[in-house]
Parts: structure tokens; sequence; C-alpha cells
């Protein structure tokens, strides 16, 4: 699969994303606060080539966040904006964005971690603002991971906090927020393995990357 990553380093307003149909930020555009699953609804399809956010936004080639694509067949592509920031989409990515969200609360202060289904942060989703020793229908379906805020948060092989357990560190990423971006590849836990999340470090073995 690929995965597109941008950091650009003010105190949130909330999400918001502004897509743009020429390069540069010029051109038609579409002002997005919420999950938009299908661009087409709002004519805004294959079209964007810019954009401009705040928050930590995900950009998708299909429409429902490439629930139903081969995640080697699609891509991804992650933006972390701890301000206002405007950014270029690869050429390869011209004209195909389908889809956007945003990972946790939408108060980057907020100290959460957003678990998705398909890796490159593809898929269903689950937001978690607390410990949770059972993942109920999610589990064991995990396969990449976007904290918020401060906080770390230990992730377990198995239910009630049991069995493998490694401490997700989020860092710095300017303004004073705090975000972490993980595949399960970057933290040494075997695809759908995650059973339970817990607020914290409880683990001897920690991670603290943002995605390559």
């Amino acid at each position: 699969g690929l995965l597109g990553l941008v950091v650009t380093t003010s105190t949130t307003n909330g999400p918001s994303l502004i897509l743009y149909s020429d390069s540069g930020h010029v051109g038609a555009t579409h002002n997005v606060t919420e999950f938009d699953h299908d661009l087409s609804l709002s004519g805004f399809d294959n079209i964007a080539k810019s954009f401009c956010a705040e928050g930590v936004w995900i950009l998708y080639d299909a429409p429902d966040y490439n629930m139903h694509h081969d995640p080697f067949f699609s891509w991804s592509y992650v933006s972390v904006n701890s301000q206002w920031g405007c950014h270029e989409l690869p050429v390869t990515h011209h004209d195909k964005v389908s889809s956007v969200r945003f990972a946790g609360t939408g108060d980057m202060q907020d100290e959460s971690v957003t678990l998705y289904h398909g890796f490159n942060f593809m898929g269903g989703e689950i937001l978690i603002i607390r410990s949770r020793d059972e993942l109920g229908e999610f589990k064991p379906e995990t396969s990449s991971m976007i904290i918020t805020g401060q906080s770390s948060w230990t992730a377990y092989s198995e239910e009630f906090y049991g069995g493998f357990g490694i401490c997700m560190e989020p860092w710095n990423v300017g303004n004073g927020i705090y975000v972490g971006v993980f595949e399960v590849d970057d933290i040494g836990v075997p695809n759908n393995d995650i059973s339970s999340v817990r607020k914290g470090c409880f683990a001897e073995k920690h991670v603290t990357r943002i995605h390559k």
C-alpha cells in the first residue's frame, strides 16, 4: 500500500480541510469539517490537487475510506497539522481523492487513539478515549492506529490487558500538539492481534515514531 504523510507546525478550532481543484491552492474549493465518505455527493470526487488543513486528516483514493479496496492497490495520505497549513498533493494523487476523514475527537488536545481495520488507516475505525479491556466486534481487526493528545497508550494482544503489550508514545508535532501515527508493522505486533487498549504506558517495549 502507498501512504504519504506531511506535518506542519495555534490552538485548534476543530478539524477543517479545504480541497482545491488546482495546484497552488487555487481554483474551485470544497470545505470539509466532518467525515466525508463520498466526495461525489458534493461534486468534488477526483478533483483535488492541493489542500489546506488543520488537524489530522486522511485522504483516500476511493469512497468509504477505501473500505472495500485492496490496500496494496489503493492509497491514503495522512496530513498532520498542528496549525493551519497548505500542501500540494503528489502528482500521482492529483484528481484522485474520493473520501476524507480526521483522526481523533476533532480536538487535537484530546487524548485519544483511533484504531483502523485496514493498513494505512483504511476501512472501519473505532475511536477510544479511555482504557478498553476488550474491543467488542472490533477485536481483533486492528492494522493501524493514530494517537492524539499527550497520553501514551498500551496495546495488548489479549483482552483484559493480557498477553504481549507495547506502549505507543505520541511525539510533539509543534505548538504543544502531540500525535502518533503507527502501523502494526512499525510496532512489532502481528496484524489483527490487538485485543485491548489501556491509557498510559504499562509495557516494557516503547515505540515513539511517526509513520515513515
